[in-house]
């Protein structure tokens, strides 16, 4: 290996390793700064298919400035507040103070659809943070 592509091949190794804590950095803002311009972060409320039809009348009911039909079930491991994340080309998901990372396609999919059911991206990426706060390997 010649000298010239020696050190392109480390800096690239070097970038490789740095990038993604930078970019998980930047999805949790240190006091008194501001997400990056180009971050985009979308609250969601993530919950089961059987509060669905409560949250999404909720939802609608915010968004018309209306009082909410009634108040959406309280926290808990199956119900609560989640965010999407875009940074540039690059995706994430937090709850709380877990940050994991998402497709493309999971991140416009959570967002679509919040419930949690078989085969959903809500359901996919609750199960990837409870791995990341059990600290086990992402699957």
């Amino acid at each position: 290996m010649k000298r010239r592509e020696f050190i392109q091949s480390t800096a690239a190794a070097a970038a490789a390793s740095v990038l993604p804590a930078a970019a998980l950095a930047a999805t949790t803002p240190a006091q008194d700064t501001a997400p990056p311009l180009d971050a985009e972060v979308t609250r969601l409320r993530i919950g089961t298919h059987r509060t669905g039809d409560l949250r999404e009348a909720n939802r609608l009911a915010r968004e018309a400035g209306k009082p909410l039909r009634r108040p959406d079930p309280p926290d808990d491991e199956m119900n609560y507040w989640a965010e999407a994340i875009r940074i540039g080309d690059s995706h994430f998901y937090r709850v709380g103070d877990i940050v994991v990372p998402a497709t493309e396609y999971e991140y416009r999919m959570v967002i679509a659809n919040p419930n949690m059911y078989y085969f959903s991206s809500a359901l996919k990426l609750h199960h990837r943070v409870e791995r990341a706060r059990q600290g086990l390997p992402p699957v």
